[in-house]
This record gives C-alpha cells, sequence and structure tokens, in this order.
C-alpha cells in the first residue's frame, strides 16, 4: 500500500489496480471511500481498461481472432509498477506483456497519477500506444464513496447535485448489457435523489450531459464534488437498495449493445490511438467538511 497525504487529506493506493483504497480527512476524522465490504461489493476504486462495460458473450473479434474479457478488463486485477513518487504524488505504470495480448493483442502502456492539493484529489490517465498499428480502447473510472457518510445516517438522506440543469436520459441495461432503448427519468433538474430503489434497474448510464460536475450531498451539507471534464459518458451505481456506497464513474465508452456485432472497431466509445500516439484524460475528487 502506498501513501501519500498533505496537512488535509491522506490518500492510500493499492498497487494491485493501481486503485484508491482510502480517502481519509484529517480535519473531521472521516474516511471517505467505501472500505470494500464483500457483503456488498469488495473493491474500492477500480480502474476500467482496456474496456469499460460488458462484452456480449464476454468475447470480440479483432481482425478475424476472438478473444475474450471479462467485465471491465483486466487493469483493475493486475500489479502495476509504482515508477514516481514524492510527498503529494505517485505515479502507476503497467505495460503490455505476453499475457495480457492473448486476451487483447496490442502493446500499450498504461499510467496514472495521483496528486493531492489541500482537500482535493486530482488523478490523471494515460495510455500510450507502443506500436506502429492502431491502438483501440476504453477506459474509465469506478470510484466508490461511502454513503451516508456517518453513523446513524442514510443513503436516501442524500442527493446527487449536478453542476447544471440536466434531463436524465438513461441508457437502460440488462444483465449487463445495453438494450437500445433509453429512459427519460428526471427532467431539467439539478438533483437526483439517492432514494432506495435508485438503483432497482443497475446503474444510471448517462451521456450527453452539460455539467462538467456533480456532487454529493445531504440536503445543502455539500460532502464532495466530482469532476470529469472531457468524459462523454457517466455512470452512477450502487450494488442494491442496502449498500452504504454510491459510485461515480467518468468512462470513455460503454458497455456493448444486445445486438453488437462483436468488432472491437465497432464498440461504441472507442479511443483509437494510431503510430505510437498518446492520449489523457483527468478527473478531481474535492472532499467538503
Amino acid at each position: 500500500m502506498i501513501t501519500i497525504e498533505n496537512d488535509t487529506i491522506r490518500l492510500s493506493i493499492n498497487l494491485k489496480g493501481a486503485e484508491m483504497s482510502s480517502l481519509y480527512n484529517k480535519s473531521n476524522g472521516l474516511e471517505y471511500l467505501w472500505q470494500a465490504d464483500p457483503h456488498h461489493w469488495a473493491r474500492h476504486a477500480p480502474i476500467l481498461f482496456p474496456i469499460v462495460g460488458k462484452l456480449k458473450n464476454d468475447e470480440y473479434r479483432y481482425e478475424g481472432r476472438i478473444y475474450s474479457l471479462s467485465q471491465h478488463g483486466f487493469a483493475r486485477d493486475m500489479e502495476f509498477e509504482m515508477i514516481m513518487r514524492d510527498d503529494y504524488s505517485a505515479t502507476f505504470q503497467l505495460d503490455s506483456t505476453m499475457g495480457t495480448r492473448l486476451a487483447y493483442p496490442f502493446q500499450f502502456r498504461l499510467l496514472i497519477n495521483y496528486t493531492l492539493e489541500k482537500n482535493k484529489v486530482h488523478i490523471r490517465y494515460e495510455v500510450k500506444n507502443r506500436d506502429h498499428n492502431p491502438l483501440y480502447f476504453s477506459i474509465g473510472a469506478h470510484p466508490a464513496f461511502n454513503c451516508p457518510l456517518r453513523e446513524g445516517e442514510k443513503r436516501s438522506d442524500y442527493q446527487f447535485v449536478f453542476e447544471k440543469e440536466e434531463t436524465f436520459a438513461r441508457h437502460e441495461i440488462r444483465n449487463g448489457l445495453r438494450t437500445g432503448g433509453v429512459e427519460v427519468a428526471l427532467e431539467s433538474t439539478r438533483i437526483l435523489p439517492i432514494a432506495d430503489d435508485l438503483f432497482e434497474k443497475d446503474a444510471w448510464v448517462l451521456a450527453g450531459l452539460k455539467s462538467s460536475s456533480i456532487g454529493i450531498q445531504k440536503g445543502e451539507e455539500r460532502i464532495l464534488t466530482f469532476q470529469f471534464s472531457g468524459f462523454p459518458y457517466l455512470g452512477l451505481w450502487s450494488k442494491s437498495k442496502d449498500s452504504p456506497f454510491v459510485c461515480i464513474e467518468p468512462w470513455f465508452g460503454m458497455a456493448d449493445l444486445f445486438e453488437h456485432n462483436q468488432e472491437l472497431v465497432d464498440k461504441e466509445g472507442l479511443v483509437v490511438l494510431e503510430d505510437m500516439g498518446e492520449f489523457s484524460c483527468n478527473y478531481s475528487i474535492e472532499i467538503l467538511d
């Protein structure tokens, strides 16, 4: 476990998956990240790469061959190398191997950087194509936050609050795949109450948002702000009505449609890196007293 800290917050990262495992606020003594209780969900904040979501039959085709990948890809379960660390920042690296190329026939380098600034964590993802052929991938984040934050509260006391008024048209999910249907759930509002039945139909998968940030609040009390500028999709999820956490998930990529042809190059939301190209994206988490 790697820990970096400043006067306000302490962040711990596991080398397995380069996954955040603790985000602790020194000023109020509260832990903001979900602590991976396996009774509900045994992860904290996995990195989704080289796919986001589920593949049809857990398979895809590329250049005439069939490959298998489980939901959200393999990066979350692999050991990263820490290549840089100072008091307030750490960078982790994962390179393609002969093993990864059995499931994903591309040469890549994935870099994850965490940097602390006062009460904020900046997270940066970089993907590098280490070949002269195109690299096709998706990438996303899946951090889970304690909700409720304190004992004696209920998850339903809390709300998601968007930066701007939104009409929430969610992509319908069944057994991990998109049906192709889109349901308009709320219109022209910034507030999405975290009701007990909010995730009864699986994750909320949102596209085309005007907002570049979302907050978690308890009434007028601001708990955290999550900035995701540049990501085309946002997922919101919790395991069940009784699970005391919520996930905020910015994505480049989505789960397959039921009718998808399973060709990797036709997968929605893919990023394509040409000859030795590079890609980066950023999000941040600001925790509030």
